[in-house]
């Protein structure tokens, strides 16, 4: 054995072990071979893994999170808050006694509930109906024949197509104007939407009777003379066209042509135009209709 023993040296190490007859080669024994633990090319610098074996199993499942607690604030020298406590709502009292009574022991008396009433028959509202003489339409006998730019005293009742015939009959004027009687009658006579504007601008046409008696056929001719005999006064001009206002006046002169008497011609021109003169010339009657409760239509013709 070399001493000091170095790394080549081969010799045995003194040792009770003793190497058997078939390892052993003169005076330097063999070593046994160890296993080979790496490659060849890779000399014996990287230390080879066992791959005779399989890697055991990798647990990859997360490991849950811990629940960490909070640090708790703790505050010196102030009060805690008192704790929230909702306002009440307000306690409603019973209908009834409360508790309720106790139940009776012995049974109720029989009552007997009382049968409903007949029920009240439902009269319809009577229906008004106009006087003949003021329902006609024109044409068809007998009608009231009427211009609306003359006096309600001019009016003739036809009864038939002959003017020799009656051609003077004047209508019954102190008859009622329609059944059952009333006092006051409104007339409407917007048949077109410029009759319409004038209507809603001055209203409709009221007919009252004398004191407490009923309105009458003379009453109501003498409200529709009255309300289209009145002039038109500036406001109405200003509300007018140019082209309105021409249609107005040629109907203005064609009135004063009609042929009245001289003293009626020069108060017609004193007055100048009036309501009747926007009718374009439908100033004939043609009768009334019944629209509702005391409220009545007038149709207008021009022939």
């Amino acid at each position: 054995m070399c001493w000091p023993r170095s790394f080549c040296c081969r010799c045995p190490a003194p040792s009770s072990f003793a190497w058997s007859p078939s390892m052993t080669f003169g005076r330097t024994p063999r070593r046994p071979a160890l296993a080979q633990t790496s490659f060849p090319w890779r000399g014996w610098l990287f230390a080879a893994q066992n791959y005779s074996t399989p890697p055991p199993p990798v647990n990859n499942t997360p490991p849950p999170n811990p629940v960490i607690p909070r640090r708790r604030r703790v505050q010196f020298g102030r009060d805690n808050p008192p704790p929230f406590i909702p306002p009440s709502l307000p306690v409603i009292p019973p209908l009834g006694p409360w508790p309720p009574p106790p139940i009776a022991a012995h049974p109720l008396p029989l009552i007997f509930a009382p049968s409903p009433p007949p029920p009240t028959p439902f009269w319809p509202q009577q229906q008004q109906m106009i006087n003949p003489e003021l329902r006609s339409p024109r044409g068809t006998f007998p009608y009231l024949d009427w211009d609306l730019t003359q006096f309600a005293s001019s009016a003739r009742l036809r009864t038939s197509g002959s003017p020799r015939s009656h051609p003077h009959d004047p209508p019954a004027f102190d008859s009622p104007a329609i059944f059952p009687h009333t006092q006051l009658i409104a007339i409407s006579y917007a048949d077109t939407p410029v009759l319409l504007q004038w209507e809603t601008r001055w209203g409709p046409i009221f007919a009252r009777g004398q004191g407490t008696h009923p309105v009458t056929i003379e009453n109501v001719l003498d409200a529709i003379y009255q309300y289209f005999s009145t002039p038109l006064g500036p406001a109405d001009r200003a509300a007018m066209s140019a082209h309105a206002w021409g249609l107005v006046s040629d109907a203005y002169y064609r009135r004063l042509d009609a042929g009245r008497s001289p003293n009626l011609r020069a108060y017609d021109v004193a007055r100048g135009a009036c309501r009747v003169d926007i009718l374009g010339g439908a100033t004939k009657f043609g009768g009334l209709q019944c629209v509702g409760q005391n409220y009545l239509r007038l149709v207008l013709s021009p022939y």
